[in-house]
């Protein structure tokens, strides 16, 4: 089954809200116009949640292969997170950080909770998964066009002035200490090498979903001091490279692969005509949002060394599992444990 463009879906959205409340030139009137944009939208993903849990359950348990999430537009672990919760009717607060396991045969849960196996399932579930996406995203929008701020680097033009200079945490610093943590998690573990290699494999999941959380807001945030203040030296409070800010203002104002954006002096319009958000305090939030995504990145990239290990041992003697096993076992394609137990055959 082919993949969906959520990306273009939710650009789409985005852009309609823009065409609807650009063309209302009364503050007040667009405020207001703004707001009933943000309810009918929050009112149709209201409607849209219960069918939306139930599809998704339906199809990871009777229909799942690893890569299913992406079709519906959400992380691995967002999908386990959904299913658990209709199966069991609720999840506690740690549950919800950390969602249950799959259970160890999904369709016989299904069929205990009683969902019915609907043979397309995956492909009605996909459908919904689009129309969710798209309400959200006109409801993101829609709340866009309520911030007053917004609507203020609008009337005034130009860039607004940061008073306070921006925080540059030690990246280097949260990075060990991110990594360090993690290993010391798994250094004090008193388990099997099987329950091990689960561990790593949720706790790399874990690390996938806050990192695709935060990049976006971090990218928004370094977009909006970039374009419309006079902060100087936004790379150093993002964590990332200076060539990198370059690439995210290209990528915010929807230039091809490689383009450079404008000079500063231009850089305030283009933002504009690119419908790029003013974000209210992005100067206090992105040093936040940056130390929490260089962490969770850090131990993204631990959780995979200690993963891709325990491949390894349990490959060898004495477990022998096979690639189909421990695929199964980390929820992903055999391909990831083929590059791990034989990489000369992926070179």
């Amino acid at each position: 089954m082919s993949s969906i463009d959520y990306d273009k879906i939710c650009a789409d959205a985005e852009a309609e809200v823009a065409d609807e409340l650009d063309g209302v030139t009364d503050p007040q009137e667009r405020r207001a116009y703004a707001e009933e944009i943000r309810d009918q939208a929050y009112m149709e993903i209201s409607l849209l949640a219960d069918e939306r849990r139930q599809l998704f359950a339906a199809a990871a348990l009777y229909e799942y292969f690893p890569q299913m999430h992406e079709l519906f537009g959400i992380s691995r672990s967002h999908l386990r997170r959904l299913t658990m919760y209709y199966l069991r009717g609720g999840l506690s607060r740690e549950e919800q950080h950390n969602p249950p396991r799959w259970p160890a045969d999904r369709a016989q849960a299904a069929r205990d909770a009683g969902l019915p196996h609907r043979e397309n399932a995956v492909e009605e579930a996909t459908k919904i998964a689009v129309r969710y996406k798209s309400a959200d995203a006109r409801r993101s929008a829609a709340l866009a066009y309520l911030e007053d701020a917004e609507e203020a680097i609008r009337v005034a033009g130009g860039r607004r002035i940061v008073v306070d200079k921006l925080e540059r945490p030690d990246f280097e610093a949260i990075r060990t200490a991110a990594r360090n943590e993690l290993a010391k998690e798994f250094a004090d573990l008193d388990v099997s090498d099987e329950e091990r290699l689960r561990l790593a494999a949720d706790a790399v999941d874990q690390a996938e979903e806050i990192m695709a959380e935060l990049l976006p807001k971090r990218d928004a945030a370094v977009a909006s001091l970039s374009f419309y203040t006079t902060a100087r030296g936004v790379y150093y409070s993002a964590g990332v490279l200076r060539n990198s800010v370059t690439r995210i203002l290209a990528r915010a104002l929807g230039l091809p692969r490689g383009a450079e954006p404008p000079k500063r002096a231009e850089q305030p319009d283009a933002a504009r005509a690119a419908r790029v958000r003013f974000i209210k305090d992005a100067d206090r939030q992105l040093p936040k949002i940056a130390t929490e995504y260089e962490a969770a990145k850090a131990r993204h990239a631990a959780a995979i060394e200690i993963r891709n290990a325990m491949i390894l041992v349990m490959h060898g003697a004495p477990h022998g599992w096979t690639r189909s096993q421990i695929a199964e076992a980390i929820d992903r394609d055999p391909k990831v444990v083929a590059r791990v137990v034989a990489p000369d055959e992926n070179s």
